[in-house]
């Protein structure tokens, strides 16, 4: 089992640029989920401010806080980060501005008590403008930085292994991704463990609710049906899916959300291994991921008995823009919860 009694809860700010001012939190930051992991094999929680949370500044991480909600009502939000798999940049840190946005209102009671936030090993990334990574070409080994495919998933999966212990459990959270982060957190939750060539026991705790926003869902329609709008894109999806899941194209429909076996997600459904709501949202100004990505999951997931699918209307702007300004994401959560109330 993995020890957070290393990690200490602190007090900490964070900011989003539609905020005139930063937003204190308690927080926890760069938990280890395994045992002797690289820097990447982490995860964040941002608490909101409040009496409660003051006391546990100082004290080791044992669980996450919560209340007593409604039956059904999620009261913590897990986040997965996005970057094509392999943007050493982007981490869990990302979602602050989203945090500044639910924590702001210095509410006692707040509809969700904690956001958590994971990284995840890395493919590589050769032609990364200042901190390129290629071990091919002689690169000192990074395993934070040489993972691929099922290697995200497994990370994201551990990590829910980790947030069990700290009291995470079916229909207590909603999780939400970003862009590849949106493709993990179907991956890792529409289709089993076993689908991807790891252990059954691996099984996270049932999300109440899965959104994804600007998500890349159709792995070879990336290539292959990007449309006019994003078609000089294809030679840089092409490069780094290569990467992440090897150069036989015609693998790549497998890993694709959009692409999930109807019978085996009919039978989760049944078995009651699937949220009971997804949300998918995107962008019509995403410059870099086409509308017809989320469109394609749409359909998929449309098709399927006792699933409950809603297409969001909050995201905007270029692709990046859900977790720069932050409080797109934060919006999805408060319509999820209406959603579900």
């Amino acid at each position: 089992m993995v020890s957070s009694y290393d990690t200490q809860w602190q007090l900490t700010e964070v900011k989003s640029p539609n905020l005139d001012h930063p937003v204190p939190v308690v927080a926890a930051l760069n938990l280890p989920y395994v045992n002797n992991g690289h820097r990447f094999q982490t995860l964040n929680i941002y608490l909101p401010r409040t009496n409660q949370t003051n006391n546990l500044i100082g004290q080791p991480v044992v669980s996450l806080p919560m209340y007593l909600p409604a039956d059904g009502i999620p009261c913590w939000q897990v986040h997965i980060h996005g970057g094509a798999w392999r943007d050493p940049q982007l981490t869990s840190t990302s979602i602050e501005p989203a945090a500044a946005h639910a924590f702001a209102g210095n509410d006692p009671k707040p509809p969700i008590t904690a956001i958590i936030s994971k990284n995840y090993t890395l493919s590589p990334f050769p032609t990364h403008p200042t901190l390129p990574y290629d071990p091919t070409k002689g690169d000192s080994s990074d395993p934070s930085r040489d993972g691929h495919h099922p290697d995200h998933i497994r990370d994201v999966l551990q990590g829910f292994d980790y947030l069990r212990t700290l009291g995470l459990h079916d229909d207590s959270y909603i999780l939400s991704g970003h862009s590849a982060g949106a493709c993990i957190a179907f991956q890792s939750t529409l289709r089993s463990p076993q689908a991807w060539g790891l252990d059954a026991a691996m099984e996270p705790p049932r999300p109440v609710a899965v959104v994804g926003m600007n998500g890349l869902y159709d792995l070879p329609g990336l290539v292959h049906d990007l449309g006019s709008s994003h078609a000089s894109l294809k030679e840089v999806y092409q490069g780094f899916q290569s990467i992440t899941f090897g150069p036989d194209q015609a693998k790549w429909e497998a890993p694709s959300p959009s692409h999930v076996p109807v019978d085996e997600l009919e039978q989760r459904v049944k078995s009651g291994k699937v949220p009971r709501l997804i949300m998918i949202d995107q962008s019509a100004e995403d410059q870099l991921v086409p509308t017809n990505q989320a469109d394609k999951l749409e359909a998929r997931l449309n098709g399927i008995a006792g699933l409950r699918v809603v297409r969001g209307t909050r995201c905007e702007g270029r692709h990046a823009a859900p977790w720069e300004e932050g409080y797109m994401i934060w919006n999805n959560v408060q319509d999820i919860l209406k959603h579900l109330g």
